[in-house]
């Protein structure tokens, strides 16, 4: 028995007569009853009883014609499987990102994406955001994952992935520990840790600095380091105290390495990007990410 045999069965149930079948299937009436005839050979039963105006189905045609829509029902959803498996999603994704969103973010958002499409694998390089964008607007990445726009919006598409608090950390010993919040003035008291001019982080601190009409120039900066990490091990050796993401600062002050101080009276929070340069178009791969890509579960309150 073959999947065709079926489908000529059900023309001519549809039809009413072998001769209308075959002028439908395009197929002689010949090859119509050769068909029929070796169903009921396989069965072992009448399918059909010629009447003057055709033919119609017996008891037992009944149940196959019930049967054979369900066979080829499911034989059609098996080749469009097969299809579908067939055409996976494969390829490359390359991400730059800055710290934050590439050590605590974008691994997150590419494990889900992987769930979906486990052929598409994903290359991460993390540095600081001045670079990741410019790896983006070179071609040398597909997307960046950043902390701040560096003023560079205008020529980028722009997804929030998360958003979260900014806050002081100090040694678990300093003088300020004890203190819930701080001022941004009383900031400009202490010798500051900073990242890198190039780091979104060092460029929404100065932001958050001018909002409240305060020149960052004034930073008692007595460090500069590449890594909120490298920045954090300075402040837990009580070099300076500094103003980091709560995402990585929560999981040092867990570990005992520092203490963490809410903001003031100024804006306590940033956003963090995913984005890609503007172009017409996008390979199926990059938009599909692109499109999949909610907001995270890092959010926190202003």
């Amino acid at each position: 028995m073959r999947i065709d045999f079926l489908e000529t069965f059900l023309e001519v149930v549809s039809a009413g007569s072998f001769l209308e079948a075959a002028k439908r299937l395009k197929i002689t009436q010949g090859t119509v009853s050769n068909h029929i005839a070796t169903l009921e050979e396989y069965f072992g039963v009448r399918l059909f009883v010629r009447t003057r105006d055709g033919v119609r189905l017996t008891e037992e045609g009944k149940i196959l014609y019930k049967r054979a829509r369900q066979i080829l029902d499911l034989v059609n959803t098996t080749r469009k499987e097969i299809i579908s498996s067939s055409e996976k999603l494969r390829g490359v994704i390359r991400i730059a990102a800055s710290t934050i969103p590439g050590e605590y973010i974008i691994p997150i958002i590419a494990g889900n994406f992987k769930r979906t499409y486990p052929d598409v694998d994903f290359e991460i390089e993390i540095s600081d955001t001045g670079t990741s964008l410019r790896k983006l607007i070179e071609g040398r990445v597909d997307f960046a994952a950043v902390g701040s726009l560096m003023n560079m919006r205008e020529t980028l598409e722009t997804k929030v992935i998360a958003r979260e608090r900014l806050v002081v950390i100090t040694a678990v010993n300093h003088e300020l520990s004890k203190r819930k919040t701080l001022t941004l003035e009383e900031v400009l008291n202490y010798p500051f840790v900073s990242r890198e001019p190039s780091s979104g982080t060092r460029n929404e601190i100065n932001k958050i600095f001018e909002e409240k009409n305060i020149d960052p120039e004034k930073l008692n900066i007595v460090l500069e380091l590449g890594s909120t990490g490298s920045v954090i091990t300075a402040v837990s050796d009580g070099i300076g105290i500094s103003i980091v993401s709560s995402i990585a600062a929560e999981k040092a002050k867990a570990a005992g390495l520092v203490n963490i101080i809410e903001i003031e009276n100024a804006r306590n929070w940033r956003e963090l990007f995913l984005v890609r340069a503007k172009k017409p178009e996008h390979p199926e791969i990059l938009e599909k990410f692109w499109q999949s890509v909610k907001e995270c579960d890092f959010q926190t309150t202003k």
